[in-house]
């Protein structure tokens, strides 16, 4: 059997107010200027040794 309605959204609503955001999403020139500048020690493939 399954759970009753009211508990089910009640659990759902709770998942939906205890969310955990990740932050502010970049756009894609940040990203892509983090990608042209090898962020973290990794080089871009497609620029090396070309």
């Amino acid at each position: 059997m399954t759970s009753p309605k009211n508990r089910r959204e009640n659990a759902w609503k709770s998942r939906k107010q205890n969310q955990k955001p990740h932050g502010e999403v970049k756009s894609l020139a940040e990203l892509s200027d983090e990608a042209s500048s090898g962020v973290a020690g990794y080089v871009n493939a497609r620029t090396d040794g070309d």
